[in-house]
Parts: C-alpha cells; sequence; structure tokens
C-alpha cells in the first residue's frame, strides 16, 4: 500500500506542476503526504522496525528547528513555505523506508518519467505552434521571446526539464548494472521512447533560457563523465566547446541579455551580471548583518522578506543558501549544511556508476541552489530530488560491504537485520 502511494505521488508531481494544477496538488499533495508518513509510521510500529541514519535524525532537527521558529515568529511566517521547505526533506525519510530495493526503485524512477513526460510533450508542442500561453515574456533589449510552456513560469519549467534528463540519466544507469530487470517494454523500445523524450525535455530546457539550470545540466553531465571516463569527459568537453562556438549565433543573445543591454547604451559592470545577482547577495549579507542578534540565530520567519511594507532592508534571494540564513537563522543554515555533508558522505561510500550518477546530481543541485532559488524553495523540483536522493540508503541495504544500523528491537530482528558488514537486513 505504501509503495502504490509512493508511486502516486511520483507520477503526480510532476504533473501537477503544470500552471492549472498546482493548486489542486498542493491540497492533494499534502493529504498524500500525511497519508504515506502516517502509514510509514504504522508499518514501523507493527513490524517493530524503522531504517533510520544520521542523516534522518538532522532532517528531524531541522524540521523541529523550522517549526519551532515557525511558532516564534508566527506573524512573519507563511505555512505554505514551511511545508515547501519540509515536505521533501521529509520524503526522503518516507521514500527509503517505503521502497525495498532496486527494482522497486527503478519502477519509482519509471513513474516520475511518466509524470514528466505530459507536461514536457504539451509544452514542447505549444511552443512549436508558438502559442500565446506558453509565452512567458519578450526581452526588453534582445526582443528574445522566453517561454514557460505548460507551468508557471520559465524558472518553474527550466528547472523541471533539467532534473527530468538528470532522472532519464539515472534510470539508463541503474538500468546498466544489470541487476534489475526490465519491465514488460522492450528495452529497444525503452530506449527510443525515453531517448526521444530526453531530447524534447533539452529543447524545453533551451527555450526556457533558464540559466541556472542548464549550468545545472552542465554540471552533472561534467561531474559523471570525469569520475567514470576522464578521457571521455575531455572529448565530450572538446566537442560541447566546438559545437557552442559554431551555434553560438542561436543562443549566445538568448543567454545574455546583458549583450543586448549593453548594445543599448546600457552599463553592465560586474555587479550586475547573471541579472543582478552579485548585488542582491551582498545586499542580502548586509540586511542579515544589520538584524538583532536573535534574528541572526533564528532567522526572521520562513517566508519572510524582511521588511516589506515597513520600510526596513528588504532581501531579495536568488540563491537558497541566503534565503535559508535568513529565514531559519544561523542555526538552521547550519543544521541544513550537515544535511548535505551526510549526504555527500553517504554518496561517496557508493561504488561505480551508481556513485557517480549521484554524486553529480549532489554537486548540480548544490550548485543550482547556490545561485537560484531553486531545491529549498521550489517545491515542484525539490520534492522529487529528496526521494530520488533516497536511493543512497536503498542501495546501501544491498551492499553488505557497507555497514548499517536499522532502529529494530528483538520482536522486529527478522525483518531488519543489523548490518556491521555481516549481512544484510
Amino acid at each position: 500500500m505504501e509503495l502504490f502511494l509512493l508511486k502516486l505521488v511520483a507520477l503526480l508531481r510532476p504533473l501537477a506542476s503544470m500552471e492549472y494544477a498546482e493548486a489542486l496538488f498542493n491540497i492533494l499533495g499534502i493529504g498524500l503526504f500525511a497519508i504515506l508518513f502516517a502509514a510509514v509510521l504504522m508499518k514501523a510500529a507493527l513490524s517493530k522496525s524503522l531504517r533510520l541514519s544520521a542523516i534522518d535524525g538532522v532532517i528531524v532537527a531541522f524540521a523541529a528547528w523550522c517549526i519551532a521558529i515557525s511558532g516564534i515568529y508566527y506573524e512573519e511566517t507563511q505555512i505554505a513555505e514551511v511545508l515547501k521547505v519540509l515536505v521533501p526533506i521529509l520524503s526522503y525519510t518516507i521514500a527509503k523506508n517505503v521502497i525495498p530495493d532496486q527494482q522497486a526503485y527503478r519502477r519509482f524512477l519509471f513513474w516520475i518519467i511518466i509524470g514528466f513526460a505530459v507536461p514536457t510533450l504539451v509544452s514542447a508542442s505549444l511552443i512549436a505552434v508558438g502559442s500565446a500561453t506558453a509565452l512567458d515574456g519578450v526581452n526588453y533589449w534582445t526582443q528574445v521571446p522566453r517561454w514557460k510552456g505548460v507551468y508557471t513560469g520559465a524558472h518553474s519549467f527550466g528547472h523541471s526539464m533539467t532534473l527530468f534528463i538528470i532522472t532519464l540519466a539515472l534510470f539508463f544507469t541503474l538500468r546498466s548494472t544489470g541487476e534489475a530487470k526490465n519491465h514488460a517494454i522492450s528495452t529497444r523500445l525503452e530506449n527510443t521512447l525515453f531517448g526521444l523524450l530526453g531530447i524534447v525535455a533539452l529543447y524545453g530546457l533551451y527555450m526556457s533560457q533558464v540559466r541556472t539550470a542548464v549550468l545545472g545540466l552542465l554540471t552533472f553531465l561534467s561531474v559523471f563523465s570525469y569520475v567514470v571516463n576522464r578521457k571521455v569527459f575531455l572529448i565530450g568537453t572538446a566537442i560541447f566547446i566546438l559545437l557552442a562556438i559554431a551555434t553560438s549565433s542561436y543562443w549566445f543573445m538568448a543567454f545574455n541579455p546583458e549583450i543586448g543591454a549593453q548594445k543599448h547604451g546600457q552599463e553592465i559592470g560586474m555587479m550586475e551580471v547573471g541579472s543582478g545577482r552579485p548585488t542582491l547577495w551582498l545586499n542580502d549579507i548586509r540586511v542579515f548583518a544589520e538584524r538583532p542578534i536573535d534574528a541572526k540565530l533564528a532567522g526572521a520567519g520562513i517566508g519572510n522578506r524582511l521588511g516589506i511594507g515597513e520600510g526596513e532592508g528588504q532581501v531579495y534571494g536568488h540563491n537558497d543558501w541566503l534565503e535559508l540564513l535568513t529565514q531559519t537563522g544561523l542555526i538552521g543554515l547550519a543544521l541544513f549544511a550537515t544535511l548535505q555533508i551526510l549526504i555527500l558522505k553517504k554518496i561517496l561510500r557508493m561504488e561505480g556508476k551508481e556513485k557517480s550518477a549521484f554524486l553529480a546530481l549532489f554537486v548540480a543541485v548544490n550548485l543550482m541552489m547556490f545561485v537560484s532559488n531553486s531545491y529549498v524553495w521550489r517545491i515542484q523540483v525539490g520534492h522529487l530530488y529528496y526521494m530520488i536522493l533516497a536511493y543512497i540508503e536503498i542501495r546501501q541495504t544491498l551492499n553488505p560491504k557497507v555497514a548499517y544500523t536499522a532502529i529494530t528491537t528483538d520482536q522486529g530482528k527478522n525483518d531488519v537485520l543489523e548490518r556491521h558488514g555481516r549481512g544484510i537486513g
């Protein structure tokens, strides 16, 4: 039952990112999360076992901290923003306790891919015919159109396409290990259909013109190829650079609107590159530094932009880490950073292509979190990311070489064994 519900979430979450479905999923999604959470707790109570690790401990601590400061700063806190932060990371613990093995995990990825397929294909179709409903806007300086497809905006569209392509890469990587059986669909047909979906998603990513999402995909591909085969990395990098130079007339202005502004007489300094991110980041740091000590430690409330309508300094974001600092304080930021360190350590204990793929995913996502509001505040991708990431511990339970401890009682030892290089539960 729990696995069915998780697959339902895997299917619906990408579908719910569509503009007219998101409001519905805000209600349905919370309901599914609550049911899944209750089901996992009930299963743990009946089997007297629950797979937990240091990662889960930090997740619980971070969630408790966010809930506590939300209560303290209840006037400034936005409950919807709290849920956006907490539901994804708590879903990590749920997913790893629901998905039993690699085969089930691949089926889970399969349903994410099916969920992504619909908005990806519809978005690409609308963009191809030039539908006004798929247009996000036209850049004032370059007159280059920017597209959002069926998503709420170009940024949601671009980040979703990047995660979709990465999910496809993870799916094929796990299948190449030879440890999982194929679906009823033939391998050749699966390769063809999913390969075409990847191409369509790449087209959507390009049309969204979300530079941070493009950077994330390039980072994933670079890290993955470098770790797997450095020769392939060097050859691939050389080919990419040559293609980029040869096609620069098609993409350069679309991804560099600052150049267009300069051609119209606007002065663009180093602090204005990247849509003015350096300026915005320094402003956010300055505003935070001027806050009282309690606000430095506990933040100003999740969802609070500081001083809107009050004449005080306002923070602008464009950096998940800075937003965590201003909204959850130094303590919240420290807990979140600890979570990322523990996740990285777990990934580094993996082996082969799986290690390469998840390391590439981790590096790409953390880079995108640094240069934009993405995997902390954008639940469309954050929710899926943490459930996908749960594989780093699902896989661990299948590998007897890696030490693992499960929370269990004497009655539950038949269900979940303690593993310290001896066996698997």
